[in-house]
């Protein structure tokens, strides 16, 4: 596998710093000086045409005059200087910089077109920047300190990501002081070329980093986001900040989706998706850090508190609640120890008020006991400075009672000042948090057990998908392409719900009537009684200008409702473009409940999906969540509990329960609607009725336009959706029918049962080692991955009547874009009947589809069948010098 295109921006052996010099002030010489200070190993060197040499260093004109290979150039020069400078470092084979200067991007001077030069100079010269206007980047394991900070950072395995380099100045100074050490303190600036996703893919997977920080100001490239943020999630916690929570579009909302989704929303959507936990304050994100720096993970979401200050103790618990953590209950077995060992007058709940006038001694058996106790995940000790307190004794105490190796996290909060300046400074040393409030310790705390929630929750797979009928798609694209060709934005009411009809969702039937004669029509087909709408294309709720009559039970009353509605309208909205009105049968679902299921276009992060409560009063209730699609029923499920109408979809007094799955399947159906369908902007189905036989969407519309003729198929989606386009059919060499399609999460039984079923041979070639069945954490990671950043395929054939999976091919892309690593392994049950080249030249094809160019792979020595494939297949093979039991495998594709 390649290393990182990164590698040598991280991790680089030579530097050759650009703007350097003796004046002291300019930000070339701060991080010159910066540079050497530090103890970077290797060749640190000058270039700026007004010196020879610079503190002894010789100093050169410019990059290709240095004879010697350099890794990283970091640039501290005029902003008109820069494009050219990145030309030179590309001649002088240089792929990976640090633009520290500023004068590009917004504002007056031409910053813009600026940074447009430097970009088109970076991609002609193949190098890729970090930039430009950021503070550099620091990676202190490496006595790295390419910045123009003031402060020196700890070594620690914490990394932190900042699009703002005055908090990577406050992170930095805060650091030391608090005995905080971290991996590498990133600064993006602009992110014109290094983004988020490009830093968290590399730390990802940095065997130096434990947890990530970031701070975001705005995402330039949700797709690549969202998938580096999944995958660092799922290995490491994540904790985010965001500035602008409050910043609201200016644009009016046409639809109830529009107008109740806000960005923020949305970017709580994508941070749960990914599995990353947000930090709502500058301040939590200082507790983060404490917390990480010290504490990797809890096992759960359980505090008990230990105090010697009753009111402190409830300030900790009144903040536990507001976060989601739990105070459990002590054990019988410990409150039997702490009887033992406190005055009678303790709490004897959680917290743990061991009184004011605690002894040293207090604390130390009172951490010995909680630690012990089995109802509790993490605890947090707090002592308020009292006449009999002796703070540094105490917290030397709780160091002391600790075992070598903590099961559960532990915090402090010493409150006060001087008087416990000497303990928090103790505590901190030797690798207990300290905190100064109980709010902040508390959320410190939560920070982990939400990382422990969201890693629970990732391990839920949904069931295996129902038999649903397949879209309409090619009938679907149709009706939009005739309504854009015509400069519509927005979908009739028939043409709406004639769209959900093609993707199977149950709707109202609905005729369009120009004239009281036609609307009359309408009803005697449809039925009585019937509703009677208007029917306009600037017009989103009816009911607000008089345009909707029900209950119409006879011929009179139609003729008579179309005049009504036409004039109420006219004199409500006389500007407003009238069709007509529209006509369906009163819509009946026994103990129906009134939601409302939606469709907006995000200006970051694309389509987003809302559920919640329906009816004319949607938004004033305000009872709805979010999510991102692609959505699987699982992540359907979550949606719909999020809200609080969620518990009116039981069963309660005398009405039955609604039938969830119904609403479930309509949720999955928008989800495919909005995925497959990027001219679709906004949704609404309002009111969708939903009661214990089924669901039936009442009143729809949709808003489309017309998608960039640059973007690809799924370019308007954050997350990629299933790619329907991979699956094929095709036949064993005995006849048999097979399908060969990517793999999705609702596999999981099927991968599970493939994988228990292989010989111990099969097993031992696919997993180079000894394995009975996947863990829950391999089964998610095999079935719901990244297909931006991964491909399986499955091979499915008809056993006994039913489905079962018989092979599976998969690949990962490499770091550098270009090359991908691949596995295969089929069922012993069915080899010799072409699903390995069958498997193998569709996973070709859907690497060529990706832009891939290189396929490789490792095979063991003994697997004399795999290597006969390989060389059916066209790959070159030599064994690995590292390993020679390994035979390393290559086709160009």
């Amino acid at each position: 596998m390649d290393a990182s295109p990164l590698s040598k921006l991280f991790n680089p052996t030579s530097i050759a710093i650009f703007g350097a010099s003796e004046n002291g002030t300019s930000v070339g010489s701060l991080t010159y000086a910066n540079l050497l200070a530090d103890g970077f190993k290797g060749p640190i060197v000058p270039i700026n045409p007004k010196y020879k040499k610079l503190g002894g260093a010789k100093c050169f004109a410019k990059i290709t005059d240095v004879p010697d290979e350099i890794d990283l150039a970091v640039i501290a020069t005029p902003a008109r200087t820069v494009p050219g400078i990145i030309r030179e470092c590309g001649e002088a084979g240089i792929k990976n910089a640090i633009v520290l200067s500023a004068g590009f991007g917004e504002g007056d001077g031409g910053g813009k077109d600026m940074e447009a030069q430097l970009l088109s100079a970076a991609r002609r010269a193949g190098v890729r920047f970090m930039g430009p206007n950021c503070v550099g980047l620091v990676r202190p394991g490496i006595g790295m300190n390419a910045t123009f900070l003031r402060s020196k950072t700890p070594q620690g395995r914490l990394a932190l990501i900042s699009q703002s380099g005055a908090l990577i100045s406050a992170i930095s100074d805060w650091a030391e002081p608090h005995h905080t050490g971290f991996s590498a303190l990133v600064s993006l600036g602009n992110s014109a070329n290094i983004d988020f996703g490009d830093a968290m893919q590399f730390l990802a997977t940095d065997p130096g980093t434990d947890a990530i920080l970031l701070y975001v100001e705005g995402v330039r490239h949700a797709p690549s986001f969202i998938s580096a943020l999944r995958s660092a999630a799922r290995l490491k916690p994540v904790i985010v900040l965001k500035s602008g929570r409050h910043v609201t579009s200016a644009k009016a909302a046409n639809t109830h989706t529009g107008a109740l989704i806000g960005s923020d929303a949305v970017f709580d959507a994508a941070l749960e998706r990914a599995g990353a936990v947000r930090a709502q304050t500058f301040g939590q994100l200082f507790a983060a850090a404490e917390i990480l720096a010290n504490t990797k993970k809890s096992t759960g979401n359980r505090l008990t508190i230990i105090t010697n200050g009753g009111g402190a103790g409830v300030l900790a618990a009144d903040r536990a609640g507001d976060m989601g953590v739990d105070l459990p209950a002590l054990s019988e077995a410990t409150i039997k120890k702490l009887d033992a060992i406190l005055p009678q007058y303790w709490s004897h709940a959680n917290p743990v008020d061991i009184l004011g006038d605690a002894k040293p001694e207090a604390y130390s058996a009172a951490i010995k006991a909680v630690m012990d106790d089995p109802n509790s995940d993490g605890v947090l000790v707090m002592l308020t400075p009292q006449a009999m307190t002796d703070a540094t004794a105490a917290a030397q105490a709780v160091i002391d009672a600790l075992p070598k190796r903590r099961k559960k996290p532990v915090l402090a909060c010493w409150m006060g000042q001087s008087s416990v300046a000497e303990a928090r400074t103790l505590l901190s040393a030797n690798g207990v948090p300290d905190f100064f409030t109980p709010e902040r310790a508390v959320e410190a705390f939560s920070y982990l057990a939400q990382h422990h929630r969201n890693r629970r929750l990732a391990l839920e797979t949904p069931g295996p998908m129902a038999n649903s009928h397949l879209p309409d798609l090619e009938g679907a694209r149709m009706m939009i392409d005739a309504a854009l060709a015509e400069d519509r934005d927005m979908l009739s009411d028939m043409e709406s719900k004639a769209l959900l009809r093609a993707f199977n969702i149950p709707i109202n039937m609905t005729i369009e009537a120009s004239t009281p004669a036609e609307a009359l029509v309408a009803a005697e087909t449809v039925g009585f009684p019937v509703a009677v709408k208007i029917n306009s294309p600037d017009i989103s709720h009816k009911s607000d200008v008089g345009g909707v009559h029900i209950n119409i039970a006879d011929a009179a009353d139609v003729k008579r409702a179309f005049r009504e509605i036409v004039e109420s309208t006219k004199s409500a909205r006389p500007n407003a473009r009238i069709k007509g009105v529209t006509v369906e049968p009163m819509a009946h679902v026994e103990d129906a409940r009134e939601l409302v299921i939606g469709a907006s276009r995000d200006q970051v992060f694309g389509p987003t999906i809302l559920f919640g409560a329906g009816g004319t009063m949607v938004e004033v209730l305000k009872d709805s969540s979010v999510a991102l699609p692609p959505l699987n029923a699982v992540l359907a499920d979550r949606l719909i509990n999020r809200t609080r109408v969620s518990a009116v979809l039981e069963a309660f007094r005398d009405r039955p329960a609604v039938d969830r799955d119904a609403v479930v399947e309509v949720l999955l159906r928008i989800s495919d609607l909005v995925c497959e369908l990027p001219e679709v902007v906004e949704l609404d189905i309002n009111p969708l009725f939903a009661g214990p036989d089924g669901v039936l969407a009442v009143d729809a519309r949709i808003g489309i336009a017309r998608p960039p003729a640059r973007d690809g198929h799924y370019d308007h989606v954050a997350i990629h959706p299933y790619p329907r386009h991979l699956v094929t059919e095709t036949h064993l060499t005995d006849g048999t029918p097979m399908v060969i399609r990517p793999i999705r999460p609702e596999d999981a039984e099927n991968e599970k049962a493939f994988v228990k079923e292989l010989s111990d041979e099969a097993k031992m070639f696919r997993f180079m080692g000894a394995l009975n069945e996947l863990s829950p954490e391999m089964l998610v990671q095999f079935t719901q991955i990244d297909y931006r950043r991964e491909m399986a395929l499955v091979s499915m054939v008809e056993i006994d009547g039913k489905m079962v999976q018989t092979g599976v091919a998969r690949y990962v892309i490499n770091p550098d874009d270009k090359s991908c690593e691949f596995a295969i392994v089929v069922s012993d049950r069915v080899q010799h009947q072409g699903i390995g080249t069958k498997l193998m030249k569709a996973l070709f094809a859907a690497a060529r589809d990706h832009g891939l160019t290189i396929m490789e792979g490792s095979v063991l020595k003994k697997n004399a069948p795999m290597l006969r494939l390989m060389t059916d297949l066209g790959f070159s093979q030599r064994m690995d010098p590292d390993d020679r039991e390994l035979v390393l495998v290559e086709r160009w594709l």
